[in-house]
């Protein structure tokens, strides 16, 4: 494969939502600039499968390009949003002995190369980075109040008057990371899309850590947007249109506060089927339905196809090359909700086969999962 096709399986990603901006990326590309990945997580519990799978599945293609790829352990970030109870220990235990091998399972579940993904904790990168600080402190100069405030949804609040101030430190902080990190892609869900905004704001402005290309010159982060796999929940109202379906789309993700609106990444296989089975699927109905969005990302975005198992009577097994024609067959009423739940949660199963191996085989899970018992915040 050239390295003109690598970089357009970036460029085309059915999972990328935006990229800021492409011909930035082609630029560093084609000039020989190493690519320099990150993606920073709160640690808040276990993964589920929208953190895992779908990032794993552009980290796959940056890795076709050779990138450096970093997963950041965000524990300052988790520990200002008042993650597992505010408790730091907890935090980087959670960080270091959970988190990062569920991650490590999602790249082996879509074939990602786990062995080549950076493990980084915030406390670590700060200790041994002085100059973390002062790149706060111009990020922060750069930036205006009233853009810290729009940017404070990354954390799921949405008042911005009673917010606590260390809140407002975190939009400042994240973007701050980027430069420390020295890292050229900026990498995360379309949630994150304000502060990443900010850093490429600032980005040319930089004088502790600037960034640069492989000639010196300096550069600003591109930042790689993927799509945010949805909860299985109802929406909080229903009928709803689509304009409102936009609107209420931060309430409607994954939570780790609601266990069966999300799949974790080390869900057994019968919670896997019976969390799909409970989820919402009005029949044709493609207004907002997340077992068909989970369909378009998770099969076909992945680049499977799907098979519907059902009896003669009910019309015989189906398959679907494509998204299109899964929509086709349900919207006519061709296709019963029940029927595509029980062949997503067979795919989800299949999909995770190889991650639960690897977990199984992780001896230090066991104990920390005790301790997350009762700790799990949104």
């Amino acid at each position: 494969m050239t390295e003109q096709s690598k970089l357009d399986q970036v460029l085309s990603h059915p999972l990328i939502a935006e990229i800021l901006n492409p011909e930035e990326l082609t630029y560093l590309v084609e000039s020989g600039t190493k690519l320099r990945h990150y993606i920073g997580f709160e640690i808040s519990g276990n993964p589920h499968i929208g953190s895992g799978i779908i990032t794993m599945s552009v980290v796959k293609a940056l890795q076709a390009l050779d990138s450096d790829i970093t997963i950041f352990l965000a524990d300052w970030h988790s520990w200002i949003n008042h993650k597992l109870g505010g408790d730091r220990d907890l935090i980087k235990r959670v960080a270091l002995h959970s988190f990062k091998h569920m991650m490590n399972a999602a790249a082996i579940a879509v074939g990602a190369d786990h062995t080549k993904i950076n493990y980084v904790l915030g406390s670590d990168l700060y200790e041994q980075n002085p100059q973390h600080w002062a790149s706060l402190v111009e990020v922060s100069q750069h930036t205006t109040l009233a853009r810290v405030k729009r940017s404070i949804d990354i954390m799921g609040r949405k008042n911005a008057d009673i917010i606590s101030f260390s809140s407002l430190i975190y939009p400042p902080l994240q973007v701050a990371d980027i430069f420390t990190l020295q890292v050229n892609i900026a990498h995360a869900g379309t949630d994150q899309r304000k502060a990443h905004v900010i850093a490429r704001k600032v980005g040319m402005q930089m004088t502790v850590q600037p960034l640069k290309d492989v000639k010196g010159g300096q550069i600003n982060p591109i930042a790689i947007h993927h799509q945010l796999l949805p909860g299985l929940m109802a929406p909080p109202e229903w009928p709803i249109t689509p304009e409102r379906v936009k609107e209420l789309i931060g309430e409607m993700k994954m939570s780790k506060s609601k266990p069966d609106s999300a799949i974790f990444m080390n869900d057994t296989p019968d919670d896997i089927r019976r969390k799909v089975s409970k989820a919402f699927c009005p029949e044709g109905d493609i207004t907002y339905n997340p077992v068909m969005i989970w369909a378009q990302m998770i099969v076909f975005g992945l680049g499977y196809t799907l098979d519907i198992s059902r009896p003669e009577k009910w019309g015989g097994n189906l398959h679907f090359d494509t998204y299109e024609e899964l929509e086709k067959t349900f919207v006519a009423k061709e296709l019963h909700p029940q029927d595509l739940k029980s062949a997503i949660a067979e795919h989800i199963v299949k999909l995770l086969e190889p991650a639960h191996k690897y977990l199984s085989e992780q001896t230090d899970l066991a104990e920390i999962q005790k301790e997350l018992q009762g700790k799990i915040t949104r």
